[in-house]
């Protein structure tokens, strides 16, 4: 663990301890990556509620109605209502029940074998390679062909790779090209181009570095797997042997957390919501487990920790603490929680999204939305008149990487943050673990929010 240098808040140290207790209990193995993985997700969940439900004032943010709204989000997997689903077998659930939000999505899982080999020589997954999250089940031994320059045009490109030319065989794409002459759509780069091929072994992407796992487009299964690799693979491979089990599930329920803190002055209708995301990739196969200590055990462990400080430092307005299910199954929690929301979203007074903040660096990712931004000079101020060395404050536009996003799109007044250092080369991989986290940010990150909110 990278220790914080900084000047410590008074009184901060306690909290600094709770929030560390919290993310090296988050990113442990028993939570399985926090997925639907031997329910690991099930079980952060539970751990979660009974950390918030010991903290005194915090309680429940119950519907408001029936939460009986399918979300259908661009490009994303419709979220429809759900039920308990696996709650029902929790000892002790009627504790757990209220705390909850349910719903439900199809996903494909890979659960079994993950393997692949290049003429022989084996490749390290996660390394040297990953599978795409639509893949379907494959085994077996494959040709390689490289495509040709000109077939990167979008008239004729699916017609050429489904002519039979490439029946059987593996087709190396190169990633770059691909983005650059067939420009797919930024919400989901690989459809139409890729889930319509039907006369080909599978496809191969290649670029320079290496692709982090993803598991934003689950929702659907290509008819051929799609696999990623990085500037290893040789430019005259001449046979890969790839074995990959999938699954479909046509139902996988998910749970939102959602709780709530009385402000002191019964008069102020409007409320601070302070959100993360607690779920994570859970396992590549069954042998690569992502424990998701950065991403986003760190964003989830602030949020606790924010409970903790406000319930003992309670400001006028109340505060809602949303740890949300399925961001990375292409923020679905969030997209579903806006449909169907506790509170009237309009009444949100700021809403900051806390996700991926355990990181070493001075560099502070910051998004906003349109009707946030009027608050940003606010946080700038607060910053530069930190007692801690101030952020470098990065504003990025909008975009749909985090939580934030689904708010930002219902006009709701959000920020994100994110630090940025020498850690994100652990991003999404096995690696980002509570030893690869840093917390020499937490002091003047949670400095700055309670500030923003006092």
């Amino acid at each position: 663990m990278i220790l914080a240098t900084a000047l410590l808040l008074a009184g901060c140290t306690d909290y600094r301890s709770y929030y560390n207790s919290l993310l090296e209990e988050l990113s442990s193995p028993r939570y399985d990556g926090r997925s639907v993985w031997h329910d690991g997700d099930v079980r952060a969940a539970r751990m979660l509620i009974d950390r918030l439900d010991a903290i005194d004032g915090i309680v429940p943010c119950p519907a408001a109605g029936p939460e009986d709204i399918t979300a259908r989000p661009y490009l994303k997997s419709p979220v429809e209502p759900g039920s308990a689903g696996r709650w029902d077998a929790v000892e002790g659930k009627e504790k757990y029940l209220p705390w909850l939000q349910h719903f439900q999505f199809p996903m494909n899982v890979m659960r079994g074998e993950m393997s692949l080999a290049v003429d022989g020589v084996s490749y390290a997954p996660t390394f040297d390679f990953t599978v795409k999250e639509f893949s379907p089940t494959c085994h077996g031994f494959f040709k390689v062909t490289y495509l040709d320059e000109e077939a990167y045009r979008p008239e004729g490109f699916l017609e050429h790779l489904n002519s039979g030319l490439y029946r059987d065989q593996f087709v190396v794409i190169d990633w770059e090209h691909y983005l650059e002459t067939l420009k797919p759509d930024p919400f989901d780069k690989y459809q139409p181009w890729l889930t319509s091929l039907t006369e080909v072994g599978g496809v191969i992407l290649r670029q320079e570095e290496q692709f982090p796992y993803f598991k934003a487009r689950t929702w659907y299964q290509t008819q051929r797997p799609v696999i990623f690799v990085n500037g290893s693979f040789p430019d005259d491979a001449r046979e890969i042997e790839l074995h990959v089990d999938a699954e479909m599930l046509p139902v996988r329920d998910a749970h939102n957390i959602v709780a709530w803190l009385p402000g002191t002055d019964p008069e102020a209708d409007t409320y601070y919501t302070f959100i993360a995301h607690y779920d994570h990739l859970g396992y590549m196969g069954k042998d690569f487990m992502f424990p998701g200590a950065n991403d986003n055990g760190s964003g989830t462990a602030m949020v606790v920790t924010l409970a903790k400080y406000f319930s003992k430092h309670r400001p006028k307005h109340s505060i809602q603490f949303i740890l949300v299910d399925a961001e990375e199954e292409n923020l679905l929690g969030a997209f579903f929680y806006c449909a169907n929301p506790r509170k009237p979203l309009d009444k949100i007074e700021y809403l900051i999204d806390l996700d991926m903040v355990a990181d070493d660096g001075d560099h502070l990712n910051t998004e906003v939305s349109a009707t946030g931004a009027i608050q940003l000079h606010k946080f700038q101020e607060l910053n530069a008149e930190s007692k801690f060395p101030p952020f470098e404050i990065a504003i990025q536009p909008l975009s749909d990487n985090s939580d934030h996003y689904a708010f930002a799109m219902e006009n709701v007044p959000c920020i994100y943050f994110e630090t940025l250092g020498s850690l994100y080369e652990h991003y999404h991989t096995p690696r980002d673990t509570y030893e690869h986290t840093s917390d020499m940010n937490f002091e003047r990150l949670f400095d700055m929010v309670i500030r923003f909110v006092e």
